[in-house]
């Protein structure tokens, strides 16, 4: 069910890019931009996964590859028992020592060498978690958003470079036909110049700020999500393990890059949005 309302949210958001791109294109160009941002949205699985230097699981050396397998059929076990299928999902080691994990799209997850340095229950909650991502398809619609905002700041980068070039191009002209010419028509000029490169790189600013937050919204709803299913596959107390010993808060500034792969609510909320979710459970069940 989860998968489903998943590719249910990806087509919703690619219609409402086809219809959003009507209204300042032809269809036919509509159409084309959109087919293009849902290919880039499904080839930045495999790029990052290049990216990355993933490991298929196969090809792991004998430690890792158990390590790694038998946490996946833990994972499989609980989700058999619940109704959940996830035997199809494909997994991959990234040479790093730190303690994480990603879900790079539809079926794809990858842990990091640190992470299988755990026991094979938190690495299974963990990938419970990842799993979720998976099934709601969040890194894909993460991607088009991704593309919508470049888009947008290309268009206003573009538009602020044409919007000058007339300028001056109007300038020009009006210099050969002799209507003006000298100091001060070149400084007022210059002058509109700027404030129309200003106007166009306010909107930029403006159009990124709002994308922020929104990112930041969606993620933090994803990563809540996922925690919920994770708890819901009985894996609540070694993925509430796992953010209490092993998350690490990151304060930094956040770029592009980092907003869409890496934007998660404080560990200390989702360990007691895990918590309450575990109360509400049992106490349904109480009753």
């Amino acid at each position: 069910m989860r998968k489903i309302f998943g590719l249910i949210r990806v087509c919703i958001l690619v219609i409402i890019n086809f219809f959003v791109f009507c209204s300042v294109f032809k269809a036919e160009w509509a159409l084309g931009i959109t087919a293009i941002i849902a290919i880039i949205a499904y080839l930045g699985e495999y790029v990052s996964l290049a990216k990355d230097q993933a490991i298929p699981v196969q090809n792991l050396d004998v430690y890792y590859k158990s390590k790694l397998e038998t946490a996946y059929q833990l994972l499989c076990e609980q989700g058999k028992s619940t109704g959940v299928d996830l035997r199809y999902l494909r997994l991959y080691m990234v040479p790093d020592e730190r303690i994480n994990a990603y879900s790079y799209g539809r079926n794809h997850i990858g842990v990091t060498k640190g992470l299988l340095a755990l026991d094979d229950a938190s690495i299974a909650g963990v990938l419970a978690h990842e799993s979720a991502h998976c099934l709601a398809a969040d890194s894909f619609i993460k991607r088009i958003l991704f593309c919508d905002i470049t888009l947008i700041i290309l268009g206003l980068s573009i538009m602020g470079f044409l919007s000058t070039g007339f300028l001056w191009i109007a300038f020009a002209l009006l210099c050969f036909l002799g209507l003006c010419g000298g100091f001060l028509s070149i400084f007022i000029t210059g002058v509109l110049s700027k404030m129309i490169r200003c106007f166009f790189t306010g909107f930029q600013h403006i159009s990124l700020f709002i994308y922020q937050i929104t990112v930041g919204i969606i993620s933090r709803n994803m990563e809540y999500s996922a925690d919920r299913f994770a708890a819901k596959m009985n894996f609540a107390n070694e993925l509430a393990f796992f953010l209490n010993r092993f998350s690490v808060e990151d304060g930094a500034p956040k770029t592009l890059r980092g907003i869409m792969y890496a934007s998660h609510p404080a560990s200390k909320k989702r360990i007691k949005k895990i918590e309450k979710y575990c109360y509400t459970t049992l106490s349904e069940e109480v009753d």
